[in-house]
């Protein structure tokens, strides 16, 4: 350890924090030499009292789902039945002890989180990954994953890896340690320490440090030979030099053992078996492996055989001629001939072809279709990205193609999938359907890190054909068309989605055909072209069972008037997705949650999602869903009147504009809007207001519709009665058809605002809002008839109204809304109270306690609650033992009666 008391020194401090129960972790990155597996072996000799798991990525199996992670927790996979059903499922199904459907890969994470929690609930645990560039992608996400919940866990990661190799190892969460040469004291010191008899000049050791730079690896391996003149051409990068170096003392000593030797390097698997029967195939003697004659070069820990360094293999393999390693990857096919080492067999299949090889694309292709059973998409879509390498020119090609730019969209791949489907896009022969799928996931791409301008660009052209061809099968591409629209303010979807619907006939009893109906209704009265429709088909739709689809179609369902059914699809859309641990499709349908139960003023409720569905979309890789979230805490914030809600407004807006994010935009826009209404800067809030666009089209808007209440009480206030009520009257137009009350009783207190039967209108509106579950906007309307009401001098009518306006603010907590009210009572002469209500015990949690807190309510477990919010049972008995301290609480029973008693606001 010369010259590394600033690593060691972080490397003693993780451990004792995760001693303490305080977990985390550590990237190592550096050039190969540079003392990372030293620094690691390191950590594992201080981690007394700790349980030591160890992997070692290689790059046989970098794109093998989940094969470093195997590795790692073998040891403890005996634990895995101890966990909940669906994680124990997911482990036993990863790993090939069970079959069943494939596991979703953040359930795989959670489940890995849940097995390293209860291992060390006996004892702390060190994870150690060296060469985790060469460790495969759904392992590095894994690690990701839990890294990021390790704050109350007692789990340390310690990760090496090099920076310009491999897979990305740049993982958030994780401290990352950047190693540098040796300092010339510490160089000084090594050589000194290690250069044996020899013993080197001033000039001789200064030339060695000038061409190592400070590499404590290469100044041992080198220190014995003779090194170029100085002066002479720039030398060949340090890797080659000690590859050069390795492979020559390999030579030396082990000659007759190197066709065994590039073998094991080219196995990835380390299985002794496999190893003595593809030597069998090649005629290569193994008796030097079990006569321990390599022991200074491999290491066997009893389930597999590991080189001692990394560069010894690397070193080993590359220096094999390209005919020698086609050979030597035949015969491992061969010998992995297990149906669970089919992927193995594929991989080395496909490593062996050159040119086009259809066997040993299809069998590639059958690979990748057990990488998706394990939930590897990172695995499947390198073998499938490699069958379509070897497919000889035809429809297979494409097909190929596009299935792995799926599976890299699936895996959180977007660079990749975008690549991918460029070359799938230039094949020439792709039917018809093809292409459509292949414009439906660039769509996709672009819905969730892109444009929704250009994902409606994409599938607009496509969608006729898709109709006809199988419109089952595209229902969610046709569905996602209409949510685009309102995302994107083109309210000229409606009409595309009605005249393309009006020419197909859809069954009565078949779910796909249920939401597409639905679709049709929302369509043409969006449109203007009929009457609110019939009732909705609800019991068909609610019979999906796919998240995604469910939750667009509790959107249409929503934009019908049915925001029961609605709420319903939302809710059961989350909950499928939970319990399969589809944390994407999560993340989406948690901003649609989100928004809902904003309009239902329950803010704190509204802002948990909200903030589950950011930290979810940044994992899940989906920055415009992450963006809306964050768009929504900005409208919550404004509603209660936090001091940070404009500055949370102004970065989303800066955010969006840069992706055209029309609905983020919104979100922001009403927010900064709000703040400014009511504070009385009535004509800034119009601006704000007005800038959401959408108000000049034919068919206006969704998005600018939903602000029209909002825009007219600013204008009206700002003296710009005309304005406020051409907006009233295309508010009025938009909201005719139909069925919910909420949308009545606001379209009645526009007309209150700017018409001359104001009384009538505020009467129609308050009936309405009794029939709704719309707090907020009941107490608005409570507000105005109440100035209304004080300024005609009716004031025990104003009081009434005021005093029911203020008391709702504040049961809500939209404080600078109550202060308002407030304000308005006094002018009535009215003494009345200020300050912040009396706020429950549950007002008082923070977004994730409150989350944990409902689900202690419904009589979930720690065990199930934790799998619910992607968390360990340790974290959620963290978070509830503050539950209890804020409360004054000290069992469940007292916290369930308690969300019984109190309702989030």
């Amino acid at each position: 350890m010369l010259g590394r008391a600033g690593e060691t020194e972080l490397l003693e401090s993780l451990l004792r924090r995760a001693a303490e129960g305080h977990g985390g972790g550590v990237v190592l990155h550096g050039e190969p030499g540079i003392g990372k597996t030293a620094l690691l072996s390191y950590a594992e000799e201080r981690a007394t009292g700790f349980q030591v798991l160890r992997a070692v990525g290689v790059a046989p199996e970098a794109d093998l789902a989940y094969a470093t992670l195997h590795q790692l927790v073998l040891p403890v996979l005996g634990l895995a039945d101890e966990l909940p059903g669906p994680q124990a499922q997911a482990l036993h199904v990863l790993f090939g002890r069970a079959h069943g459907a494939p596991p979703d890969p953040f359930l795989v994470a959670l489940s890995t989180l849940s097995l390293l929690s209860l291992l060390a609930g006996e004892k702390p645990v060190l994870c150690v990954v060296d060469d985790a560039h060469w460790a495969d992608q759904p392992t590095l996400k894994t690690l990701a994953f839990v890294a990021r919940r390790l704050d109350n866990e007692p789990i340390a990661l310690a990760l090496a890896a090099r920076a310009d190799e491999g897979h990305d190892t740049d993982l958030p969460h994780l401290r990352h340690v950047p190693l540098m040469g040796l300092s010339p004291e510490a160089a000084k010191a090594l050589l000194a320490e290690r250069a044996g008899a020899r013993r080197l000049t001033d000039s001789e050791r200064n030339h060695l440090l000038a061409a190592t730079g400070g590499n404590p690896l290469a100044l041992i391996e080198l220190a014995g030979r003779e090194l170029p003149t100085e002066g002479t051409q720039e030398p060949p990068a340090l890797t080659d030099e000690l590859q050069r170096s390795f492979l020559s003392r390999i030579r030396a000593r082990h000659a007759e053992s190197l066709p065994l030797l590039q073998l094991i390097a080219a196995d990835g698997s380390g299985s002794v078996e496999s190893i003595d029967r593809a030597a069998a195939s090649l005629r290569i003697a193994t008796d030097p492996l079990h006569r321990a004659e390599l022991d200074e070069l491999l290491t066997h820990d009893g389930t597999r055989l590991v080189f001692r360094h990394p560069l010894i293999r690397s070193a080993i393999w590359h220096g094999a001629s390209a005919d020698r390693r086609a050979a030597i990857h035949r015969s491992l096919a061969s010998a992995f001939d297990t149906p669970a080492d089919q992927h193995r067999r594929a991989w080395h299949l496909g490593q062996a072809a050159v040119g086009h090889d259809e066997q040993a694309a299809e069998q590639l292709e059958r690979s990748a279709e057990q990488a998706a059973l394990r939930g590897g998409p990172a695995a499947a879509m390198a073998a499938l990205s490699r069958a379509a390498e070897l497919t000889p020119d035809g429809p297979h090609r494409g097909r190929r193609l596009w299935a792995a730019a799926l599976a890299a969209l699936q895996g959180g791949f977007t660079a990749a999938a975008v690549e991918l489907l460029g070359r799938a896009e230039r094949e020439p022969h792709l039917d018809e359907a093809d292409r459509i799928a292949l414009a439906a996931v660039r769509a996709v791409v672009a819905e969730f890190a892109g444009s929704p301008e250009d994902a409606m660009d994409l599938i607009k052209p496509w969608i006729p054909r898709a109709l006809r061809i199988d419109r089952r099968l595209f229902t969610p591409t046709v569905v996602m068309y209409g949510d685009l629209g309102i995302r994107a303010n083109r309210p000229q979807a409606w009409a595309d989605l009605a005249g393309w619907l009006d020419e197909i006939t859809l069954a009565p009893d078949n779910p796909e055909d249920a939401v597409l109906r639905l679709l049709h209704s929302v369509s043409r009265v969006r449109a203007g072209h009929g009457p609110r429709p019939a009732a909705c088909d609800g019991a068909a739709v609610e019979s999906l069972t796919e998240p995604v689809t469910m939750t667009l179609a509790g959107g249409i369902a929503r934009g019908l008037g049915d925001y029961e059914l609605s709420r319903r699809l939302y809710r059961s859309a989350g909950q499928l997705a939970r319990n399969s641990g589809s944390l994407g499709a999560l993340a989406w349908n948690l901003e649609y949650q989100a928004a809902d139960e904003i309009a239902r003023g329950r803010f704190g409720l509204a802002e948990s999602y909200a903030e589950e569905g950011c930290q979810f979309a940044a994992e899940a890789g989906q920055p415009n869903t992450a963006c809306r979230n964050r768009g929504l805490l900005a409208l919550c914030a404004a509603i209660r009147g936090r001091p940070e809600a404009g500055e949370l407004a102004t970065d989303v807006l800066a955010e969006a504009s840069g992706r055209k994010l029309a609905d983020a935009m919104a979100y922001a826009r009403r927010a900064l809007g709000l703040v400014e209404l009511v504070a009385g800067r009535h004509h800034e809030a119009a601006r704000h207001f007005e800038a959401v666009g959408g108000w000049d089209a034919d068919a206006p808007a969704d998005l600018a519709m939903g602000i029209v209440p909002d825009l007219v009480e600013a204008l009206v206030r700002a003296g710009e009665h005309d304005r406020a009520a051409a907006a009233t009257a295309r508010y009025a137009r938009w909201t005719e058809h139909t069925a919910a009350p909420e949308l009545g009783a606001l379209t009645a207190r526009c007309r209150a605002l700017v018409g001359t039967d104001a009384g009538v209108h505020y009467a129609e509106s308050l009936r309405l809002h009794a029939m709704s579950d719309s707090p907020l906007e009941h107490a608005r309307t409570e507000l105005l008839l109440g100035e209304q009401l004080r300024r005609d001098r009716r004031r025990s009518e104003a009081q009434r109204h005021l005093r029911g306006a203020a008391e709702t603010f504040r049961r809500i907590g939209a404080l600078t809304w109550a202060d308002r009210a407030l304000g308005e009572l006094r002018a009535t002469g009215e003494s009345a109270r200020t300050g912040s209500p009396e706020a429950g015990a549950l007002s008082t949690l923070t977004p994730q306690e409150l989350r944990i807190t409902l689900f202690v309510g419904e009589g979930l477990t720690n065990r199930e609650i934790a799998a619910q919010l992607f968390l360990s049972p340790r974290t959620v008995d963290y978070h509830l033992r503050k539950v209890f301290q804020k409360a004054g609480i000290t069992s469940r029973a007292e916290l369930m009666r308690l969300v019984l008693a109190e309702r989030p606001a």
